[in-house]
């Protein structure tokens, strides 16, 4: 009895042991991250997006660095845009106020860009 116990001990071990070992397979397990909020400024000189979020009822400002490889969804009314890069932080540079969702890894990259923009009254 005692045997199989360390023996299911000793297996147990040995997988938790593989899984560590295999960075591959818990990154895969990390979600990304989603910062919702709204456009406060943007540098495309830096590549830089500020956007105010809410967190636990207290507005907060957020800085976030594009890469090249940052992909922006930009819908104005009917229309959609399409970018990368400093070509889409350029269209958000006059947009103050747009309603933005960005998506980002375990490191906080950003990764994508979702930006809504308010219909004028």
């Amino acid at each position: 009895m005692l045997r199989s116990l360390l023996c299911a001990a000793f297996a147990l071990g040995l997988v938790g042991f593989a899984a560590a070992a295999d960075p591959a397979k818990s990154q895969k397990a990390q979600k990304a991250q989603m910062v919702k909020g709204t456009v406060k400024s943007t540098d495309p000189s830096k590549n830089l997006l500020v956007i105010n979020q809410i967190v636990k009822e207290e507005k907060v400002d957020r800085e976030l660095s594009i890469t090249a490889t940052t992909t922006f969804t930009i819908k104005d009314g009917d229309k959609t845009i399409e970018a990368t890069g400093k070509e889409g932080l350029e269209l958000l540079k006059d947009k103050v106020g747009a309603t933005v969702a960005v998506k980002c890894d375990k490191d906080v990259n950003v990764l994508s860009v979702t930006a809504t923009i308010a219909k004028k009254k």
